[in-house]
């Protein structure tokens, strides 16, 4: 039975991280439309699939972004995705 226990505390605890998870990247999504209008569906993609550290940067680098690239331009260093798709979402 403790191991039972230890199951689902284990299964509520990953469950309320991946929900927090959810709640900061609908957080950013919308921080995005919000300023830059329209948020490319790549863009979303990466944003629904990142871990809770990695939204927390974005959300902070987004109250100083003036376009997309400022939040998300570090990270793309390391991607073979094209540039362009970032800047599409200019002011």
């Amino acid at each position: 039975q403790r191991g039972i226990a230890k199951g689902e505390a284990k299964g509520r605890a990953e469950g309320k991280a991946e929900g927090k998870a959810e709640g900061k990247a609908d957080t950013l999504l919308r921080l995005l439309r919000r300023r830059f209008k329209t948020v490319p569906p790549d863009v979303e993609s990466r944003v629904r699939a990142a871990s809770s550290d990695q939204l927390d940067e974005w959300i902070d680098l987004i109250l100083d972004a003036r376009e997309l690239a400022d939040v998300f331009g570090i990270d793309q260093k390391h991607s073979s995705e094209p540039q362009e798709f970032i800047r599409s979402g200019r002011k």
